[in-house]
């Protein structure tokens, strides 16, 4: 398939996606906030497929047509929030501390196991929505458990999601 379409490549750097772009007759933009690959990708397109016509380059960011308003605001931005002062615990400590305050128990379907090896450490708000990585965000997980919570779920979730799918212990 030939022509028409533009293709856009924002991370342009060694032009791999432009020489792509010109041997199927497409009209491309490579971005790149590095500075030498105006001339890599000129080079490279030069040396590769023949192009050695005019290339427009600047350094200057467009000027907005927008009234400045946020394009995306349904997307947040996460705040890095400083974890509490204090000792730090490994996970070792982690493991140990959870284990002689709850017991070998999954605080996400409430399974008591003979076996501690049976649970995992896990964060209880996921550190991809902002959860700390201290022992006050941190719980014990059976594996099926870890798995189902993974980063999408806090521990109140998973014990939603697991009373929903009748996982819950009564």
């Amino acid at each position: 398939m030939t022509g028409g379409g533009v293709v856009l490549d924002p991370f342009c750097g060694c032009a791999t996606t432009l020489v792509a772009a010109e041997t199927l007759e497409r009209q491309w933009i490579g971005i790149d906030i590095w500075q030498g690959s105006h001339n890599l990708v000129v080079n490279r397109l030069h040396d590769t497929v023949g192009v050695f016509g005019k290339v427009t380059f600047t350094d200057q960011p467009p000027e907005r047509t927008d009234d400045e308003s946020t394009a995306s605001p349904f997307l947040r931005v996460k705040e890095s929030v400083k974890e509490p002062e204090g000792q730090r615990m490994s996970r070792a400590q982690m493991y140990e501390f959870l284990l002689a305050q709850n017991g070998s128990k999954c605080q996400g379907c409430d399974r008591e196991f003979d076996d501690q090896r049976y649970l995992e450490l896990d964060h209880n708000t996921p550190r991809s929505d902002g959860g700390w990585n201290h022992i006050s965000n941190r719980i014990l997980l059976c594996g099926p458990c870890n798995r189902l919570k993974s980063n999408t779920y806090t521990l109140s979730g998973l014990r939603r999601q697991n009373k929903k799918l009748g996982y819950m212990r009564q």
